[in-house]
């Protein structure tokens, strides 16, 4: 706010980097300008502090979408290590427990969030939380003091919560499976990851059994027949989710279908079709979920396995076209989680997200998530379920549409 001058507004989520000097700082906004602060003085530590805490608030709000805090924020030492050697270290740094996430905010950089289904390891000794992803990324937490304690056994309690939480929706899908079967497959379906029916087979062949029936006893039982009369069975991927509004929305199953190969009229495709279970009682609607309107408004959502060029030399070799569809089931079901099961991020357009106010919430994640901007990219299109004929008819068009069409491109219900 220039004395007699013009102020200037920058929105939080508009500020792309934060560069320090010797007592400069320069904003980088996503226009391309650039803003440049010095002559701070003895405020220059305090401004740095509170622009990246104020700034940190908002990309958190963004990337966890209204996902509530359990415990009060702890503050320690954060140190980060990535696979390639890169360590960094982040002397102050508030620690955040949410119901399905771990989220780091240094008070220097923008914050990581830990998704606890990714977490491969925990260990929690000599005052140190130590935590390895599956990626391999570790994070060491330090300097807690009184807080150690609490902090480790609130971690604990909640990833405990959410594996019980698992467990308990497969026991309800399938009552006779064993305890340890049920175990076991909530390892590959811990809070929403989905698995194949080829994984779920080994484990125990009566648990895919089970969640046919499940499905069955749903709305989209012959949508789901008819993909999988010409999807590879064996990658059939399902995953069960407990809803963003916990009770009010309920759990529901989650379904991926690849389809290539057995159908020389299709191919380069993964439909993805979502249900709430039938036991589920549905008092309200969240317009930005995934699961829609069980009385209408319903979409199966189609994704692009590879790139033009790259589908036509996968294609040579059906276990390599194999190999990459997994891949491709497996990344989905990340990026799923990561965005907490939204379906705005994925299908709205580049236009509306950069100029509509009311999508403003996502720029940020299009920016930070590489996955999100590449299943954008990838994405066909989505078909609504209004009758089941229409949808079979649609669902023909689009898959027709892909056989030719060029990266990138989107298909419309003429």
């Amino acid at each position: 706010m220039p004395r007699f001058g013009e102020p200037v507004y920058i929105p939080l989520i508009d500020i792309s980097e934060i560069i320090l000097g010797e007592y400069l700082v320069q904003i980088g906004i996503i226009s391309g300008e650039k803003l440049a602060i010095q002559d701070l003085g003895y405020k220059f530590g305090d401004f740095i502090s509170n622009l990246n805490s104020a700034r940190n608030e908002e990309i958190v709000k963004h990337l966890l979408m209204n996902e509530s805090v359990k415990k009060l924020p702890v503050r320690g030492e954060v140190t980060l290590s990535e696979p390639s050697g890169v360590v960094i270290h982040h002397e102050s740094c508030e620690i955040r427990l949410y119901e399905t996430s771990l989220v780091l905010m240094p008070s220097d950089a923008e914050p990581l969030r830990l998704h606890f289904s990714n977490i491969d390891q925990i260990n929690a000794r000599d005052f140190s939380i130590v935590i390895t992803t599956d990626s391999t990324d570790k994070a060491i937490i330090s300097k807690l003091g009184n807080e150690y304690d609490n902090l480790a056994r609130d971690l604990s309690d909640a990833i405990n919560t959410l594996n019980i939480r698992t467990q308990a929706f497969l026991k309800e899908i399938s009552a006779s499976s064993s305890p340890t079967a049920i175990r076991t497959l909530s390892r590959m379906m811990k809070d929403g990851k989905a698995a194949s029916s080829a994984n779920i087979k080994s484990v125990s062949p009566t648990l895919w059994i089970d969640f046919e029936k499940k499905i069955e006893q749903t709305q989209i039982w012959q949508e789901y027949n008819h993909l999988k009369s010409f999807a590879r069975q064996d990658l059939i991927a399902v995953g069960v989710k407990r809803g963003l509004m916990g009770d009010i929305t309920g759990s529901y199953l989650w379904l991926m279908l690849p389809i290539y190969g057995n159908n020389a009229g299709y191919g380069n495709a993964i439909a993805l079709e979502s249900v709430r279970l039938p036991s589920t009682e549905h008092k309200d609607d969240d317009p930005d979920q995934v699961v829609e309107s069980n009385t209408g408004g319903n979409a199966t959502y189609f994704f692009r396995i590879a790139g033009f060029d790259e589908y036509a030399r996968l294609s040579t070799n059906i276990e390599t076209l194999d190999a990459q569809a997994d891949g491709f089931i497996g990344k989905l079901s990340l990026l799923m989680l990561d965005i907490n099961f939204r379906r705005e991020p994925i299908f709205l357009s580049d236009e509306k997200i950069n100029t509509d106010r009311q999508y403003a919430k996502y720029r940020y994640a299009v920016r930070k998530i590489s996955s999100l901007r590449e299943l954008r990219k990838l994405f066909i299109g989505r078909v609504i379920h209004s009758s089941f004929e229409q949808w079979k008819s649609d669902v023909a068009d689009l898959l027709t549409f892909n056989k030719t069409a060029p990266d990138g491109a989107r298909w419309e219900k003429s």
